[in-house]
């Protein structure tokens, strides 16, 4: 996860206006424990926990990166800081997966 964090470090500034959405060729379920992430063209398959499929819930609603950073700090009682750095983290492991791509002014 450590090089997943520094690379996705890297990827992040100066996109921060950017719209995530997952890719076409994504499909996810999610359940009480987390989740799972099928990459079709691929053939990949990622699982996340309960944190990580809710950012996708939350992403696939629409909502945008600083409104998903409130919500999940409200939710889980964790300040904000280390809730937008767990984000970032999150979505530059996936985005470097291939499973998000980034839409919008700054892409």
């Amino acid at each position: 996860m450590a090089v997943c964090l520094e690379q996705a470090r890297r990827s992040l500034p100066g996109k921060a206006n950017a719209m995530k959405l997952l890719a076409d060729t994504i499909r996810r379920v999610s359940n009480a424990d987390g989740g799972i992430v099928l990459d079709l063209r691929r053939g990949t398959l990622f699982r996340v926990n309960v944190l990580g499929s809710r950012i996708l819930d939350l992403l696939d609603r629409g909502d945008p990166l600083p409104r998903i950073v409130e919500q999940l700090s409200d939710e889980f009682r964790v300040e904000l800081d280390v809730v937008e750095a767990d984000v970032e983290e999150f979505l530059g492991c996936l985005e470097l997966h291939g499973v998000l791509e980034r839409r919008g002014r700054d892409t």
